[in-house]
């Protein structure tokens, strides 16, 4: 039996915990026994012990580099017998496995800031030798910034984002209902954290020229984060606060997004996007960005539409392009579909993922 201790540094559910519970949905029981730290008292904890997951809660918040994790970590690396500490962004976790002598793999979900210096790259590179024996990146934009960083390659596996396709089966939308909004009225939807990254301010200025074509129109944020009073007063200052809905964040999004006409991920950086995934395995046509690894998802008028980060006037033509031909709409929905289906199962990431565990198991 292979133990595996997951590391998570934050208190709700972002990328890092959906990818987990995605990896956790087909785990083989017979060979891994997992167990989760992670901080206290958010979403995150609860959520796992609702699914009977054992969690170890760190004190002192969200962050990498708390180094009274290390302490906290070690203890539990030692009571527990772990064999793999499996990071999503914490460094002291990396720091308490290799402590510890357990294997350690890193899962990089974002994309980093961009091209370094020689000496950040020298460091990187000897951080990564020392503190990781394995990491993954969710895709391969991912993965060359993790080289333009200073990375070894040979270090690095890509290993694409899977979500559990059964939880989109028979999935009745209830957005509609719940707003009390005509089944005519068109809903742009956005899932993502309220966050620069996200491009949140290019989607409300593409939603402005939206309502010019369609005045009835409705753009449905679900997500919480810090830029949110200054996205609502943006929408107060552009006079559309009306037809913007922030329902803030949510566990479940799927019967709210059965409902969207289309699908928006407006990012300006993007690892991939599980949101954008979870939209396309119900159908949704999408409109999203070139960002990162989103064109590793989304092919062009094929199953979705693409812009370029920060375009706010292509954003809105597309937007439109897709809530004026139903026909075109569907077919892209469909798609969509078939590219997830095929593509970016949990079950083909979990495989993935455990072939990792055990080939660096092997290494003396």
């Amino acid at each position: 039996m292979i133990k595996v201790l997951h590391v998570l540094t934050d208190t709700n559910i972002g990328g890092a915990g959906r990818y987990l519970f995605n990896l956790l949905s087909r785990v083989d029981y017979s060979c891994f026994e997992v167990v989760v730290a992670c901080p206290g008292g958010g979403e995150l904890e609860k959520q796992l012990k609702s699914k009977g997951i054992r969690v170890f809660t760190l004190e002192g918040g969200e962050s990498s580099a708390n180094f009274g994790h290390i302490k906290k970590l070690r203890q539990i690396i030692s009571r527990e017998k772990a064999d793999i500490v499996h990071t999503h962004a914490s460094f002291a976790g990396r720091i308490a496995g290799k402590l510890s002598g357990c294997k350690v793999v890193m899962t990089r979900h974002g994309l980093g800031s961009g091209g370094s210096g020689l000496l950040k790259r020298t460091a990187a590179a000897v951080v990564s030798r020392v503190f990781t024996d394995r990491i993954i990146a969710i895709s391969r934009a991912v993965k060359i910034s993790l080289m333009d960083s200073g990375v070894p390659a040979d270090m690095i596996t890509i290993i694409y984002n899977g979500i559990d396709l059964s939880k989109f089966e028979g999935i009745e939308g209830t957005l509609r209902k719940e707003l009390g909004v005509d089944p005519n009225v068109p809903i742009i939807g956005i899932v993502a954290r309220l966050v620069p990254e996200k491009g949140y301010e290019y989607a409300i200025n593409a939603f402005y020229h939206v309502l010019k074509q369609n005045p009835s129109a409705l753009l449905v944020i679900v997500g919480d984060g810090p830029l949110e009073k200054s996205l609502k007063d943006m929408c107060v200052k552009m006079g559309i606060k009306d037809n913007v809905v922030f329902m803030g964040y949510r566990q479940g999004v799927e019967n709210l997004v059965m409902d969207f006409d289309v699908f928006v991920l407006p990012s300006i950086s993007e690892g991939l996007g599980l949101a954008l995934l979870e939209a396309m395995a119900l159908g949704k046509p999408a409109v999203a960005t070139t960002a990162g690894g989103i064109p590793e998802i989304i092919k062009h008028d094929v199953n979705g539409l693409l812009v370029s980060p920060g375009n706010d006037k292509y954003l809105a033509e597309s937007i439109i392009e897709v809530l004026s031909d139903k026909r075109r709409a569907k077919a892209l929905g469909l798609a969509a579909q078939k590219t997830v289906n095929k593509k970016f199962s949990s079950k083909t990431m979990i495989e993935k993922t455990e072939n990792v565990y055990r080939e660096i198991l092997q290494r003396v």
